[in-house]
């Protein structure tokens, strides 16, 4: 049985990704593997400040739960599709590209963000496309 790797993260997008690749894993006979990335915050401040940060296990327990709700969300439970729960520290287009090395494919969703956006922000859709060495499919929200 093959794999297919799939970043969630609870948007729009990411959410019809998921629905996209339910319903290819039955097609394939595949199993799913969600992927929910986090990292610390980052904050930049001209002035010393004091914020209390959330441990690793907080983090974690936060994606875990975010994967949850949506694996609910989207009836994954009900399709009868295997899966499992990764939730990596790191920025989402690298974790998902090193996770999804020995998979069939890799499924995202696209924010469609734009050309200005993704020069100043990244993307990771865009990242996927440019370093998996697995197909990758975007998902991309009807306009």
């Amino acid at each position: 049985m093959g794999k297919i790797v799939v970043g969630v993260d609870g948007s729009a997008p990411s959410s019809a990704a998921l629905d996209w690749a339910i319903k290819e894993a039955k097609l394939r006979g595949s199993s799913l593997e969600l992927v929910v990335t986090w990292d610390f915050p980052v904050m930049a401040t001209a002035e010393p400040v004091i914020i209390p940060m959330p441990d690793s296990a907080t983090l974690v327990s936060n994606a875990e739960k975010t994967a949850a709700t949506i694996a609910t969300h989207a009836g994954l439970i009900e399709s009868g599709v295997e899966y499992t729960v990764v939730t990596p520290e790191g920025p989402a287009g690298h974790e998902l590209v090193g996770l999804s090395g020995d998979a069939e494919l890799l499924v995202v969703g696209s924010h469609g963000s734009g050309v200005l956006k993704e020069l100043i922000l990244g993307s990771v859709s865009s990242y996927c496309v440019h370093h998996s060495t697995c197909p990758v499919v975007l998902v991309r929200l009807p306009d």
